[in-house]
């Protein structure tokens, strides 16, 4: 399992929401190459990047920061936020960003989703935000008749390379994660799974782990609030994914 450590952008700033909403944001650092430097110094692979103003805007908003950590570091970029048409992903991938994630439009667009898989091998992800199990869009602020295994296996053939599954009742709030939901997508589905939402310490770490062992396609955990909280060491948590 790789470990996903995150950078939600605001402004420009890294920041984190509690549950998805705006009302309820914490501003951490304002630079977030340092940050990433500091993720990358630390043994992270990869780093996990959201724009939420184009999450909520829908437009793109923090492409430029994406690009310039991208050129800076020696790391693996998987960005996402407001990413709704075949024009950004293009732009981003001739930016050698690494992996895209898709939210929305992984429900409102299937056939450009399976467009952009075939036409970038590897490249895409889906983002499956869940509310009460049903997935949710534009920036988690509408909740679709749909649920998350319902869509999972919607795109089991289609090529993706990921899915992103995020608990939005757990994210942020530092409560551990959705072991449940995680377990009831994983056996739905033979796409490679990454955890999101609600770590709060090494043990829910541990508990991932473990489930990986009889659910291969769990490659992966996203952690943003629980290290910026000082939570998790992310040197500690890469050791031990490894």
């Amino acid at each position: 399992m790789n470990l996903y450590p995150a950078i939600d952008l605001k402004d420009g700033n890294c920041i984190r929401l509690t549950k998805g909403k705006l009302e309820k944001i914490t501003f951490y650092n304002p630079n977030p190459l340092d940050q990433a430097k500091e993720f990358i110094k630390l043994g992270a692979k990869w780093v996990h990047m959201v724009d939420i103003d184009g999450a909520f805007k829908g437009e793109n908003c923090n492409h430029e920061i994406f690009i310039k950590i991208k050129k800076k570091l020696k790391c693996y970029l998987q960005v996402g936020g407001g990413i709704r048409n075949e024009k950004t992903v293009a732009y981003l991938i001739d930016n050698d960003i690494d992996r895209i994630v898709l939210g929305t439009v992984a429900v409102t667009s299937p056939k450009l989703v399976k467009k952009l898989s075939a036409k970038f091998p590897g490249k895409i992800a889906i983002g499956l935000d869940a509310k009460k199990g049903f997935v949710t869009t534009e920036g988690w602020s509408k909740t679709k008749k749909i649920t998350v295994t319902e869509l999972a296996k919607k795109y089991e053939d289609i090529g993706i390379s990921h899915i992103i599954f995020t608990d939005i009742d757990k994210d942020g709030v530092l409560e551990g994660v959705s072991c449940d939901q995680l377990q009831d997508l994983l056996e739905s589905t033979n796409i490679n799974v990454i955890a999101s939402g609600g770590v709060s310490s090494l043990e829910d770490i541990k508990k991932l782990k473990k489930i990986s062992i009889n659910n291969q396609n769990l490659v992966g955990v996203i952690v943003g609030k629980a290290i910026y909280e000082n939570k998790i060491k992310v040197d500690q948590a890469v050791n031990f994914l490894k």
